[in-house]
């Protein structure tokens, strides 16, 4: 890993570090030095001693002891070590070729990402009254020693910085550290150090080979030589083979557990002769002495003509990075804002650069400050952008100037009698209208607003009740009524339910006036929590351009957009005229309903009590094998019946296909899938931001594309499959193939950006008896994002499977044909894709430690998707509990007001600029 954090579990065990025979230390480089503000109080320089170190890292801070006191004895957590280490190809150059500008390279670094860390995550907690706030400091105090092996006696350059468990707040007390920020932002530190490594070693003049996020590797350096100098890699990955994953298919915990379960003891020996063994070894793998000097004399030479101005760069980088977050987030932290400005100018700017940018931005308005609060609700220094502002001051503006502008489709007379009418024939099939949708209705058919909102509960039977006699009334008296929705499976299933033509929002919106047959017109919208703001903008100002009235419908507790934004409960914020429904009728079991009302209101506790006493089941399995093994033999246990009313939900995607994999397992040990396969590749969707469309660097050789518009000129066609054959990020040029093999020349930036899909290949197989998802909208073959099939056979030597779509049709697949590779398993749905769906039964994973992805919403989304029984499979039942309750998961929105409590305010403070 680039960086990691781990608690230190005792004085001793950190005062460790110290120990001078683990340590190298040669031209007067110290290795070991104080770092950081907190230090600077303490009036702590230089080089550590040891015996002020060990007595700080037991609480002695400025004759003051924190911790906590019981029975007698102090209770104090000494501190966090964040380990950050250099690629190898560093490690190798510094240590085995000797250039040591890397090392200064390195600690300047580490110096670097730990300032972020100083600077974004510093805290502590006060207490005020009953309530405990979180404060941010701004100070820490670190103790950072250098090593230039592994404990495998590998080169490998790395530091240890130590942060002491203790803060200096505003009133100028010492109290200890609350580190969740920390941990929570591991990756963002190792990211800036890599970031500034980067910078550093291209100014040194070598060059520099990128890999996966902020990794990378100095060119010219081996990749055998790099193999055979890193032993402690090689065990970590011998131990995961031993369990059947290889590193890039093991979660981090998986790679984390290895790592702990092949670690060596420290050693201590003569650096003369481990140097000695290590050139030794790069010689044997074709790197000798004379290769080691030639890449070090050629990048002393091409260093003295690095001397670019970085001004303009930065400028750039801000500008994207700021695009970029904006498409997702209406508001970003400052500290995630200068990640991705340094990714975006990876070994090109250093953070100091890239700090002026910033401030630059943020001074001319380019940046706007706003908290930014993370998944528990806790502040960081942040930012909006003035057309996230702007556009949702449009869409709260057309809302607003529509209010009381429509004649009322109905009086209340009429109104009433076709409420009364719909409900009798309702009754006459078996299903009474509760007392919320007869009102519901009638609020809408009276309305005088353009605009107009249904906000219900999942299972509230909104659908059927008040939207399918509100189209009704509306066809009678002549209108063009046409059903919406964010997704073509969401927009399928309402317009059937409606009887009415459906759209997605997006492609309704390329031409929305030719849509409309010359009659009044209304659009009915399903789903419209999960509309970003910029799509509401578009939608309310095409609508209030054509004079067509609008329906939302939604529920505000439910997942929201994954652009930016929380539109339809902003909407409803502002006083949009909304009806209401809130009476739960799907659940057929009155333990899971009320499972669901609780969840509703993120009372996690009283959910699991009520599945627990009849509505379900809540398990418990310490690792994550063990649970979704758990789910998967659940899940087939079941008859194929009994499945097919069966909801299996896994939050994040890697979890899916992990969990996908051993239910295919079980399904093909007990014959239900055939023994044999066909191997292919399927495209996945790279979700790119309209920012990063533009970018180069953000598609990779073997990707497909797809233009949404045709470009002549170019000879390019719309909806044509052409792969990525070239990508050169510095000239920002993509090569392109079409099918017939012509190549084309493509500039992001030039054209093309925004109109663009793109698709990565990925490896999958498929037997008869498989259940498969489509995941690509395809008019002319009848497709839908979403639209489920089964596998009845299979063709491998051509490549082609016969699939039984749900809708009863038959089709043929060309899997070697990209236009049929849109295709992923089935037996497994993340919480957003099942957001819409109803099943008898419903199998959830909830990791309690998914800090992204499992929270109110999430839990509310799972369990409502039950009509008669929901299973959670947890690590732990109570800390579930809690970290439910912590986690409201809610969307900011650009307009938020600035908090003023006094304790946010000060957290808001840190790390501006």
């Amino acid at each position: 890993m680039v960086a990691t954090v781990s608690a230190l579990s005792s004085a001793g065990q950190a005062a460790s570090y110290y120990e001078a025979d683990d340590y190298y230390a040669e031209g007067g480089l110290a290795p070991s030095e104080w770092f950081g503000k907190g230090a600077e109080y303490l009036g702590l320089s230089g080089e550590v001693d040891r015996d002020q170190f060990r007595a700080m890292l037991e609480g002695r801070i400025a004759g003051e002891q924190l911790g906590t006191t019981r029975g007698g004895k102090v209770e104090h957590r000494p501190g966090w070590d964040i380990a950050l280490s250099a690629p190898k190809s560093v490690s190798i150059m510094a240590e085995v070729a000797g250039d040591k500008r890397l090392i200064a390279a390195h600690a300047a670094a580490a110096k670097v990402a730990l300032a972020h860390v100083e600077k974004h995550m510093a805290a502590t907690r006060i207490r005020n009254g009953a309530e405990v706030e979180r404060e941010a400091t701004g100070n820490l105090a670190i103790a950072t020693f250098r090593h230039d092996t592994s404990r495998a006696q590998d080169p490998q350059l790395h530091t240890h910085a130590v942060v002491l468990n203790a803060t200096r707040d505003q009133q100028g007390a010492w109290r200890s550290l609350e580190p969740r920020a920390i941990y929570q932002l591991q990756k963002d530190i190792g990211a800036i150090y890599r970031q500034e490594l980067a910078h550093g070693v291209v100014q040194l003049g070598y060059t520099i080979e990128r890999g996966k996020e902020s990794a990378f590797e100095i060119a010219g350096v081996p990749k055998a030589a790099a193999e055979a100098l890193s032993q402690r890699t090689a065990a970590i990955e011998a131990r995961l083979a031993e369990r059947g994953k290889t590193r890039a298919e093991a979660s981090a915990a998986e790679r984390q557990i290895a790592a702990l379960d092949t670690r060596e003891a420290k050693a201590s020996v003569d650096h003369g002769t481990l140097r000695q063994a290590w050139r030794a070894a790069a010689d044997g793998a074709g790197f000798d002495h004379a290769g080691r000097d030639q890449l070090m004399a050629e990048a002393q030479a091409r260093a003295e003509a690095v001397r670019a101005d970085p001004a303009l760069l930065a400028r750039q980088a801000v500008a994207f990075a700021a695009a970029k977050l904006s498409e997702r987030e209406a508001v970003f932290s400052a500290h995630t804002l200068t990640r991705e400005v340094g990714d975006y100018a990876f070994g090109k700017l250093g953070h100091g650069d890239i700090t002026a940018a910033i401030a630059e931005a943020h001074a001319s308005g380019t940046l706007v400050p706003r908290p930014y609060l993370d998944r528990r609700g806790t502040e960081f220094a942040g930012f909006t952008t003035p057309s996230g502002i702007e556009t949702e001051r449009t869409m709260l503006r057309i809302e607003a100037a529509g209010r009381g502008m429509a004649a009322p489709l109905a009086g209340p007379i009429a109104a009433a009698r076709a409420v009364e009418l719909a409900a009798r024939q309702s009754e006459r099939a078996g299903f009474t209208w509760t007392e919320g949708q007869r009102r519901a209705t009638l609020d809408l058919l009276t309305s005088p607003d353009r605009v107009a909102a249904v906000q219900g509960y999942a299972g509230t039977a909104k659908t059927t009740t008040v939207l399918a006699t509100y189209a009704h009334e509306a066809k009678q008296r002549g209108m063009a009524v046409t059903a919406l929705a964010p997704t073509a499976s969401a927009a399928g299933v309402l317009g059937q339910s409606l009887g009415l033509r459906s759209d997605t929002v997006s492609r309704h919106l390329l031409a929305p006036e030719a849509k409309m047959p010359g009659r009044h017109a209304v659009w009915i919208v399903d789903e419209a929590s999960m509309l970003s703001a910029h799509d509401m903008a578009r939608l309310l100002s095409s609508a209030d351009k054509a004079g067509v009235r609008v329906v939302l419908v939604g529920d505000v507790r439910q997942l929201g957009s994954v652009g930016a934004g929380a539109a339809f409960a902003q909407l409803q914020q502002a006083g949009m005229p909304t009806a209401k429904l809130a009476e739960v009728v799907r659940q057929t079991n009155a333990d899971t309903r009320e499972a669901v009302m609780a969840s509703i209101e993120g009372h996690a506790g009283k959910a699991m009590e009520a599945l627990e006493r009849g509505g379900g089941q809540v398990l418990e399995a310490a690792s994550a094998e063990e649970r979704l093994a758990l789910i998967a033999q659940r899940y087939t246990a079941m008859s194929p019946e009994q499945r097919a009313k069966t909801l299996v939900i896994e939050p994040s995607r890697e979890g899916r296909d992990r969990l996908t994999g051993l239910i295919r397992e079980n399904l093909a040990a007990k014959g239900e899938l055939s023994a044999s396969a066909l191997t292919f590749e399927s495209l996945e969707a790279k979700g790119l931001t309209r920012a990063e469309t533009g970018e180069a660097a953000s598609y990779a050789i073997g990707d497909i594309v797809r233009f949404t518009r045709d470009y002549a000129a170019k000879g390019v066609s719309r909806g044509e499959a052409l792969r990525i054959m070239g990508v050169d990020p510095d000239r920002n040029r993509v090569t392109l193939a079409g099918p017939d093999g012509a190549t084309i020349d493509w500039h992001p930036r030039q054209w093309g950006a925004g109109q663009v899909q793109a698709y990565a290949p990925r490896t999958m197989d498929l037997r008869e008896g498989d259940r498969i998802q489509f995941t690509r909208n395809d008019g002319a073959m009848g497709r839908t994002n979403g639209l489920l099939g089964m596998v009845t056979d299979i063709d491998p030597d051509q490549s082609r499977v016969t699939v039984k779509l749900a809708n009863g049709r038959e089709q043929q697949l060309d899997l070697a044909n990209p236009r049929d590779a849109h295709i992923r398993h089935a037996y497994v749905q993340t919480a957003h894709a099942a957001q819409g769906q109803t099943a008898e039964r419903v199998l959830i994973h909830a990791n309690s430690r998914s800090a992204n992805l499992v929270d109110q919403k999430m839990l509310y989304v799972a369990l409502s998707r039950a009509k008669s029984e929901a299973v959670i499979v947890t690590d732990d039942r109570e800390r579930l509990v809690a970290a439910i309750y912590e986690r409201a998961g809610e969307k900011q929105t650009a307009l938020e007001a600035d908090t003023t409590a006094s304790g946010k305010s000060k957290a808001m403070g840190a790390g501006l600029g």
